[in-house]
């Protein structure tokens, strides 16, 4: 059978919103109907002597549905925070923890996120080995591509019916058929390397005895380089030097020259100078007589009647020499400070001229040697390239004396290659080696080949069914036999409205073709898993105190609270006593509201912590935080007893307890808290029923 089609065709229920219960079963009030069972209880069940370890599924139903199986606690599993929400981290770590059967309510996205989450944390260890099916192959495409993103060693099983190229370019290559191939071609490679290993031994030897020469030529050109060096240095110090006969004539004939050129100007400087000191001896003896002539008579000589010449003929005459000749002097001035910057001229370029002849000395005669020397280091730097690239294939081929065991090589991968070509189920089985999980369709059970090479019974560790609602019972106990634990995810609630067909007509609300609607598998089972402590029924909020068997539930009565009657207490009987197990509170009561209520009404404290929790000490508080919780976006406080608050963290029944906090102004310490909260914190879970919250835009 591979299909994976409900033995009796049914319409599929009604999506219900994430937080109704998965098992609204009212307890009877006067004359009101109760809903049927769906899976009765039996007589007590007695296993068989001889136990089939094929059974291993119908067996556990068979107790469980007789009331036998005694829930043993959940282990959560150790998973890192990621960015899961708080209630994607619990559902997860309970279904990776637990080691029979976990159902899971949750719409195609949320789905396939949680199994991805489950396969990474069941395989993180490497102790199983995870089966995944899902009856639409689209969506088996999608939880490949997510363990292929995450890393995980996935191979992607096919059916008859399934196109190999039909998926991304990623799941194809995850197909067996692919890893078959990429098998085939890494036998192909080894051969090819072991070939070329081979034929590389005799151009190592080459290159070996290539390399010995390059060396002596490089210590050769060294020595070369390091002659001519020295030729050029000693060149250079002779065309420098002043007895160089070559440049006797250049700069005998430069010399004259300058000589020449410097005498003039500097008989010109000096013609300068002597005629600069005699008109300014001239214009100082004038400026003196013009002081003179210029002077005011003094006291006596005004007496007198004597009287200043200023003004005078005499006077007027005296100034206008004295201005031409200070006039001469300036020019005089600018004349010997321009044959002086001639003189200074005429040195530089003499020695600029002079350094050009030595230089063109220099160039001319190291020319030959210069054309030498770079040659040499030319040849140098080739050999030392070539004698890197030598060392480097010889390097990578390996040692030349090793050339048996390249021979010994390539028979092995030649044999291996051959083997390969004509053997397909040990391919298969090292393609699986290699994956810890396997994910398919129904369908690919019986057509790919990788089932027919698992070792083991069972072959798997753990067995997850995605969109479970369309699991008949009898193709649950065929599956279960493939692991020891089980994984079923998808609409678990049952409604009397089903789901509306895909092309949108109308179904009938009880019945097809004159047939009751037949409850799916995976509801009935969530039934009888399902022990989680808040519920819905409607839209009422329900607190379940304590978990009740089906014949229980028939027996309970239900009564309103005194001072508030919109409260309902739910009772059934216990040893002939009355026991309170459930608490109905009315529609738009909140979590926070109703556990408040639960403690200052009844003295219950049902905290709902989320992964694991730590202390913080401050001088106004002590904290006892749960970090898994504290990331929903809405939280509240409630006050539990004096100096002790709880926080909600989240909406709906989808809260969970994110953190209690110790007032030391109240009287607490560490020790009295620490007691504290292990007085209140519920044991490990036992449920194996849990929802996730729908997702914004699910994906059918």
């Amino acid at each position: 059978m591979t299909d994976w089609k409900p033995s009796v065709p049914s319409p599929r229920p009604a999506q219900p919103p994430a937080t109704d219960s998965a098992h609204p079963e009212p307890a009877p009030e006067g004359n009101g109907l109760v809903m049927p069972v769906t899976l009765a209880t039996r007589a007590a069940f007695h296993p068989p002597t001889t136990v089939d370890p094929g059974d291993r599924g119908r067996l556990w139903l068979m107790r469980l549905v007789a009331d036998e199986f005694h829930f043993p606690a959940i282990a959560p599993a150790k998973i890192p925070l990621a960015d899961r929400s708080p209630v994607e981290f619990d559902v997860t770590t309970r279904a990776a923890g637990c080691r029979d059967l976990f159902i899971v309510h949750a719409d195609p996205v949320c789905g396939e996120r949680l199994i991805v989450d489950v396969a990474r944390a069941t395989t993180h260890d490497g102790a199983d080995r995870v089966l995944i099916l899902s009856p639409n192959p689209a969506a088996a495409d999608r939880i490949t591509e997510r363990l292929i993103r995450f890393g995980v060693p996935v191979l992607r099983a096919l059916a008859d019916d399934e196109n190999p190229v039909r998926p991304s370019p990623a799941v194809s290559k995850q197909t067996t058929g692919a890893r078959v191939e990429q098998l085939r071609r890494e036998a192909a490679a080894a051969v090819a390397a072991a070939e070329a290993r081979l034929a590389a031994f005799a151009t190592v030897a080459k290159a070996v005895d290539r390399l010995k020469e390059v060396n002596a030529l490089l210590k050769q050109r060294e020595a070369e380089i390091a002659t001519k060096t020295a030729i050029r240095a000693q060149i250079e110090k002779d065309a420098r030097s002043s007895h160089s006969a070559t440049l006797t004539a250049a700069r005998a004939k430069l010399q004259v020259e300058h000589n020449e050129t410097a005498a003039k100007l500097t008989a010109d400087c000096e013609g300068f100078s002597a005629a600069l000191k005699e008109q300014e001896a001239k214009l100082a003896e004038m400026k003196r007589a013009h002081a003179d002539l210029t002077r005011k008579p003094g006291f006596f000589a005004r007496l007198f009647g004597a009287k200043s010449k200023a003004g005078t003929p005499e006077a007027l005459e005296l100034e206008n020499q004295l201005r031409s000749l200070e006039s001469n002097v300036a020019a005089l001035t600018r004349q010997f400070s321009e044959s002086r910057s001639k003189v200074d001229a005429e040195s530089a370029a003499f020695a600029e001229k002079r350094q050009k002849l030595i230089d063109a000395e220099v160039v001319a005669r190291c020319a030959s040697v210069d054309a030498e020397l770079a040659a040499a280091k030319h040849e140098q730097a080739h050999a030392k390239l070539e004698a890197t690239a030598l060392a480097k294939a010889i390097e990578t081929q390996g040692p030349a004396d090793d050339h048996a065991d390249a021979e010994r090589q390539l028979s092995s991968a030649r044999s291996h290659a051959a083997e390969v070509a004509r053997s397909g189920p040990e391919l298969v089985a090292r393609a699986l080696a290699e994956s810890r999980v396997i994910v398919g369709t129904p369908g690919s059970l019986e057509a790919d080949p990788v089932f027919g090479t698992i070792p083991g019974d069972p072959p798997f560790g753990l067995l997850v069914l995605d969109r479970a609602e369309e699991l008949p019972e009898p193709e649950f106990e065929r599956l279960s036999r493939l692991a020891e634990r089980w994984l079923l995810v998808g609409d678990a609630l049952w409604h009397e409205e089903p789901r509306p067909p895909h092309n949108g007509t109308p179904p009938s609300r009880a019945s097809r073709n004159g047939r009751a609607l037949e409850i799916p598998f995976i509801a009935r089972l969530a039934k009888l898993l399902d022990r989680e402590t808040w519920t819905t029924e409607g839209d009422r909020l329900i607190c379940r105190l304590a978990p009740l068997s089906a014949d229980q539930r028939r027996v309970m009565t239900r009564e309103p609270l005194a001072d508030r009657p919109e409260i309902e207490l739910r009772f059934t009987a216990s040893e002939g006593d009355p026991l309170l197990a459930e608490i109905s509170f009315p529609a738009g009561t909140t979590l926070p509201a109703a556990k408040s209520f639960l403690f200052h009404e009844l003295g219950e404290t049902l905290l709902r912590p989320c992964g694991d929790y730590c202390w913080h000490h401050a001088p106004d508080a002590i904290t006892a935080s749960w970090p898994a919780a504290d990331s929903a976006p809405e939280s509240v406080w409630i006050d539990l007893e004096p100096g002790v608050r709880e926080k909600v963290s989240g909406t709906g029944l989808f809260a969970f307890t994110s953190a209690v906090s110790f007032d030391p102004s109240a009287g607490w310490d560490a020790e009295k808290a620490s007691a504290w909260l292990a007085r209140y914190l519920p044991p490990p879970p036992t449920g194996r029923f849990a929802a996730l919250p729908r997702s914004a835009s699910p994906r059918v």
